[in-house]
């Protein structure tokens, strides 16, 4: 009974009203989730009295990571916005080069910038492929630094489907490539860069303008 009453649910929500709100003047709201893990290469050069020594440390991450925005479709199908990026990241170090113990961390971010997002297809199907992208700038605070303060800057790209449920709600699946930028204002001058893919899974509600 259970079974049957997800599968009426389901199909109902894919037949109301089959198409989504892509027209001009209209708002989209919502966000999506997204893990993933990585390997990044860091660079410190830290100060002595009389030298310098430069370390090197491999980072394995975890990340988790929260995305809201909010967007209006300047033109049918083109949607520029405001994006927020709420961030989780724990990882594990490995001493490449130079005196370190390594160790773990866990590090919170938040970020916020503007995307831009197009939809490919005709306005009036039941799904839709879209291209995205945005720019973010930010900061961080990371545990096993507490004194220090990182600057960030992101750059992101994403391509995939969003499946409409009815005239105003999309689920969208989506694939994308990061760079990511952080530097540290503190006397070791500590500096990274991350490069990879990452997936999102997020709601979409799209809200015509009165």
């Amino acid at each position: 009974m259970k079974n049957i009453f997800l599968i009426t649910t389901v199909i109902t929500l894919f037949t109301l009203n089959s198409y989504c709100q892509l027209d001009e003047k209209t708002w989209l709201v919502g966000g999506t989730g997204s893990f993933n893990s990585f390997k990044t290469i860091e660079s410190t050069t830290v100060q002595y009295l009389t030298s310098t020594e430069t370390i090197k440390i491999q980072r394995n991450s975890k990340v988790f990571e929260i995305n809201p925005k909010l967007g209006f479709f300047i033109i049918d199908k083109l949607v520029l916005g405001l994006s927020l990026t709420f961030t989780n990241e724990k990882s594990n170090s490995i001493t490449l080069e130079g005196n370190s113990s390594g160790g773990i961390s866990n590090s919170k971010f938040f970020l916020i910038g503007p995307f831009a997002r197009y939809y490919f297809l005709e306005k009036d199907k039941n799904f839709n492929i879209l291209l995205e992208a945005n720019y973010q700038i930010g900061n961080s605070n990371a545990f096993n630094l507490s004194e220090s303060k990182n600057k960030i800057n992101s750059i992101n790209l994403f391509i995939g489907p969003e499946i409409f449920f009815n005239s105003s709600v999309g689920m969208e699946f989506l694939f994308g490539y990061k760079r990511y930028n952080l530097k540290n204002d503190n006397i070791n001058y500590i500096s990274s860069t991350e490069n990879g893919f990452q997936i999102a899974i997020g709601f979409q509600i799209h809200l015509e303008k009165n």
